[in-house]
């Protein structure tokens, strides 16, 4: 059964993109565009890694990471995060975040970080 993957960007072009080139690497991608879309897609279903933009309307990366330890197993699922801002790792990696990737998006680098977070948990199935 492919993996999961729940893509959060607010900008469309990079979630369809992203969804695009996961789904041929044989991923199970899913692309919303903020961080209330994200909650909600963590409450339908297994997510088993979340790729996470900082700067978003509505509910940016930050509050996202807050608010999914309110739902049950989430706070366990890996985070990538993504943003322009690459001196933010300290404050990434105290809330919870496990790697992070500056834009713009190099697509084997993401591959790369998604492995190393995802075959750990394969050997535990």
């Amino acid at each position: 059964m492919p993996r999961t993957i729940l893509i959060v960007d607010d900008e469309e072009a990079v979630v369809d993109i992203t969804r695009r080139k996961l789904v041929q690497e044989g991923y199970l991608a899913i692309g919303v565009f903020d961080g209330e879309e994200a909650l909600l897609a963590l409450q339908e279903g297994p997510v088993d890694l979340i790729i996470l933009d900082v700067e978003m309307p509505k509910m940016n990366g930050y509050v996202f990471l807050n608010e999914r330890k309110k739902i049950a197993g989430a706070e366990q699922i890996p985070v990538i995060m993504l943003t322009a801002f690459d001196s933010m790792e300290p404050i990434f990696r105290r809330n919870g975040v496990a790697e992070y990737l500056t834009k713009p998006l190099r697509f084997q680098e993401l591959l790369t970080k998604i492995a190393g977070l995802l075959e750990p948990l394969d050997v535990k199935r």
